[in-house]
């Protein structure tokens, strides 16, 4: 049974050893460097550990890590991915870990009168355990491994002590039983475009939502783009919804177009709105911000609201359909990075948003960066008084999407009177986390002009130049 042992444990090993090979590909671009290091550091800690700690008798008992260590290295090192700033480090110490445990299956596999070739069948062994590893999609193969290599210290300690074999035999059967409860780690083909660790990816039939984690906190992408953070949702949705809120005559017929990841419409339900509507472009995503947990956890369930009214229809039909209808209408829609998406900042739908509207109504749509797509915000700008509407500009620094900017839409004869009165709003009727009136003073001041915007055209169905300007800004992931 010794030969078991030494094949088994040299599979394991080598198992093992592809390990951090397969996190470096597929955390980092380019990982080439990190292959190097993990070489150097493997193979000079065998020879250490060998030459200077292979004939303490205790080293043989390294052997019983490779019970545990194939099974949970990776579940470990994919958890500390989102929890540390260089787990690397991590792999380092279990490298150097995996080194004394080859050394230990070294002595545990042959005796001293045993030929000194013996020891050649633990590379081949290891060179099977890698490969297998490298090239696994889903890296349950260790589990049989390891009743392999159970199986071998069950016979190998049955003659010497059943008592110590029968331990063994339920340990090895309960780590492997115990690691079936632990998800097993998902591979994202998509997260080589990201720093921090993919723990979601979905791909509807208009966009791609991933979702990135780092130390807890969560990052909500569509198309490579980040929409928002749970570090700092509020920063975002507050100027997003309350200045709107606090210029509206009255919001009783409020209507939501997009807002499918389900922040703003969790905003809009701590008011006082008796009739709240939201018609969602994409289905898909709405549907999945209802039922995934990692987009609940944040809209705390504001979907599933049994007084939000979903409206199953195309955006253009509803609001031709539906005239002088709302106080205020809400565009919470993607940034205009295609020609499916630029449609909802066109002339053409400005006008069409302002027919569903009453005659004192107001809309809002968040418009990207004024400093890192500074020509797309000066088309929105406008477009919007194309559309016979006074736009109303007001951005925000947010820790985790830099400077954004949003435009409410306001008929221009009130339009001056409105600015004036958003610049002395206290915001003391809504219960908000960071919005007050200094804030407020502040998202209203732009300083000077960082270009001349002459030049800049419309947006239209027939011109629509807007996704042009905004892709020349810094936003998409590459």
């Amino acid at each position: 049974m010794k030969g078991q042992l030494l094949i088994s444990g040299g599979l394991l090993v080598g198992y093992c050893l592809a390990y951090p090979i397969v996190l470096a590909k597929y955390f980092y671009e380019k990982p080439q460097i990190d292959f190097v290091v993990f070489g150097v550091i493997f193979l000079t800690s065998c020879y250490i550990i060998w030459k200077n700690l292979s004939k303490k008798n205790w080293i043989k008992n390294l052997v019983f890590v490779l019970l545990i260590l194939p099974l949970a290295w990776l579940k470990l090192e994919f958890w500390l991915y989102s929890q540390l700033n260089s787990p690397q480090f991590v792999t380092y110490i279990l490298l150097v870990l995996l080194a004394g445990i080859m050394v230990s299956v070294l002595r545990f596999g042959r005796n001293t009168e045993d030929p000194n070739w013996i020891s050649l069948l633990l590379i081949p062994a290891m060179g099977a355990g890698f490969i297998m590893s490298l090239f696994s999609t889903d890296h349950e193969f260790s589990r049989l491994l390891v009743l392999f290599f159970v199986v071998g210290l069950l016979a190998y300690n049955w003659e010497q002590s059943k008592m110590k074999a029968f331990v063994i035999l339920v340990f090895g059967l309960g780590i492997v039983a115990l690691a079936q409860v632990f998800e097993s780690p998902k591979f994202f083909e998509r997260q080589a475009k990201y720093h921090d660790k993919l723990v979601f990816s979905y791909e509807t039939d208009l966009q791609v939502i991933d979702i990135t984690e780092w130390r807890g906190n969560h990052w909500f992408y569509t198309d490579g783009v980040n929409q928002f953070s749970s570090i700092d949702s509020w920063l975002f949705y507050e100027p997003f919804v309350y200045p709107a809120l606090q210029l509206a005559k009255s919001y009783e017929h409020v209507l939501v177009i997009g807002g499918e990841n389900g922040m703003l419409v969790k905003e809009l339900e701590g008011t006082r709105i008796t009739n709240l509507k939201l018609i969602p472009i994409d289905k898909e995503l709405h549907e999945l911000a209802q039922n995934e947990t990692l987009f609940t956890a944040l809209n705390e369930n504001s979907l599933s609201n049994k007084t939000l009214d979903y409206v199953n229809d195309d955006v253009f039909t509803f609001l031709n359909n539906n005239p002088r209808s709302f106080d205020l209408i809400f565009i919470d829609v993607a940034d205009p990075i295609d020609l499916e998406r630029n449609q909802y900042f066109t002339k053409e739908f400005y006008e069409l948003v302002g027919t569903a509207l009453k005659d004192d109504g107001l809309f809002v749509t968040q418009s990207g960066s004024p400093y890192f797509a500074t020509e797309a915000f000066e088309v929105v700008q406008k477009t919007v008084h194309s559309a016979g509407f006074d736009p109303i500009t007001f951005h925000n620094q947010i820790l985790t999407l830099g400077e954004w900017s949003w435009i409410i839409g306001a008929n221009a004869d009130v339009g001056e009177r409105l600015r004036e009165k958003l610049f002395n709003s206290k915001f003391d009727a809504f219960q908000t986390q960071w919005l007050n009136q200094e804030a407020m003073q502040m998202m209203l001041s732009f300083g000077k002009p960082t270009r001349v915007t002459n030049d800049l055209q419309v947006n239209t169905m027939i011109e629509p130049t807007l996704y042009k300007y905004y892709l020349n800004g810094n936003y998409a992931l590459k």
